[in-house]
């Protein structure tokens, strides 16, 4: 499968994204582009892709956009999978807790921990909406956000 990789200059910083060929996000990272993952000049319809996302991540972090609908295809094991899903259906400007998602699932609350913090499209899959344990400032950042207090680069 040919992924294509770009680098997005974010108000939250910089991220790597990398699309399939059919433009579906497989991943969302917050941290640089890595040089390795370099591809070629993408199709039109990939780089149109990128755009969109572009104007997605900065419409939510000016408080205009509360549902993201870039089309997505995170890998991972089944279970994370059903995680994935419960954590997307956590409504904007609310949160859960760990516990709450693996009572629901019928799993361990580690599990759910860990899917969450193993989550491979950060931000579009909000796993900053479910509170876990000695995460760092950047999830709070993104509640206060959905809140209404405005975006504030932590």
């Amino acid at each position: 499968m040919i992924l294509w990789h770009y680098e997005l200059s974010t108000p939250m910083g910089s991220m790597r994204a990398a699309f399939d060929g059919r433009g579906r996000l497989l991943e969302l990272a917050l941290e640089g582009f890595d040089p390795r993952k370099t591809s070629p000049l993408p199709p039109k319809e990939q780089r149109e892709a990128k755009r969109f996302l572009d104007r997605q991540i900065d419409a939510y972090l000016s408080g205009t956009l509360r549902t993201f609908t870039v089309p997505l295809d995170p890998q991972g094991r089944f279970t994370d999978l059903r995680i994935w899903d419960m954590v997307q259906a956590i409504p904007y400007g609310q949160t859960r807790r760990p516990s709450d998602l693996a009572a629901a699932l019928g799993l361990e609350e580690e599990v759910v921990v860990m899917a969450c913090a193993t989550n491979p499209i950060a931000l579009l899959i909000p796993a900053h909406r479910v509170i876990l344990p000695g995460e760092g400032p950047l999830p709070k950042a993104l509640r206060e956000l959905e809140s209404g207090l405005g975006w504030r680069k932590p």
